[in-house]
């Protein structure tokens, strides 16, 4: 195996025997080999709260937020299978569209401070405003559904205006490489804030950041149509070189999620048609 490759069966072998429910759901619809797969996929699928949206820690039952429902379908995007949850994919759609704000950005329900919410998901902050509005920019530019062109504008102005050439957006790394393919798409390479922003994409140290991370990376160029894009290439060099001896990718959050980590690694290089 050279250092452009992978395992490919050591993955599967370890997300088979470590990976939860869900990972072997999910690793079963991208190798189209499980003829129960569809039963176990709707009884996933009840999770979905009734106003479309995916509840807080995924805790069936509980408050829907956007972060959650984003996480929920995402796969399905990069699997190419969303045909086969559309109906409950065009819900929480939907629901996203209902929690756009007047001036076009988005966050998490005022109701979140009543849980053991993290910084991140805290309602009424500008970092956090420029996040979310990122994540749900380039989610939706994932569904190629001119439908949704609107509010993908809307979002796109709001994230303009909150943009600073010398430092960038006032928010975490995750909304700029979210964000900026979502502007190369949109805008086109020669918009100032496409040419900046991926100008600050290139001075990341790749190998500081978490698999997961580097995994997110590549899924926002995937969503926005630029999976040959160069910045995946060094991307992709960095994850090449994180698989261990047993076939997986370590995740930041602890080796319970190792298997979920190692999942959405073979996810892209599927998508990218590199395995």
């Amino acid at each position: 195996m050279n250092e452009n490759s992978i395992d490919m069966d050591k993955a599967i072998e370890f997300i088979k025997l470590k990976g939860k429910s869900i990972d072997k759901l999910k690793l079963a619809l991208m190798l189209e080999e499980n003829s129960d797969t569809m039963n176990q996929l709707a009884e996933y699928l009840t999770l979905q709260n009734s106003d479309g949206g995916i509840p807080f820690r995924m805790r069936e039952g509980g408050l829907s937020t956007i972060g959650p429902t984003i996480a929920f379908f995402k796969d399905f995007l990069i699997l190419e299978k969303t045909d086969i949850v559309i109906e409950f994919l065009n819900k929480a759609v939907n629901f996203l569209l209902e929690n756009q704000k007047d001036e076009g950005f988005f966050e998490e329900p005022i109701s979140i401070k009543n849980f053991d919410y993290s910084p991140w998901e805290t309602p009424g902050t500008e970092p956090n405003r420029i996040y979310c509005t990122s994540i749900v920019l380039n989610f939706l530019l994932g569904l190629r559904d001119s439908r949704y062109d609107k509010v993908i504008q809307r979002c796109t102005l709001y994230l303009s205006m909150n943009w600073r050439d010398d430092a960038g957006f006032k928010s975490y790394p995750h909304a700029l490489w979210n964000a900026i393919p979502s502007f190369i798409r949109t805008k086109g390479k020669e918009n100032c804030i496409s040419q900046r922003g991926l100008e600050m994409l290139q001075t990341f140290q790749l190998e500081n950041y978490p698999s997961s991370s580097l995994v997110w990376m590549i899924e926002s160029f995937i969503n926005a149509d630029l999976g040959n894009h160069d910045f995946i290439t060094k991307v992709l060099d960095t994850l090449y070189k994180r698989q261990l001896s047993d076939g997986r990718w370590a995740s930041e959050d602890g080796e319970e999620f190792d298997a979920s980590t190692t999942l959405t690694v073979l996810f892209v290089m599927n998508r990218l048609n590199l395995i």
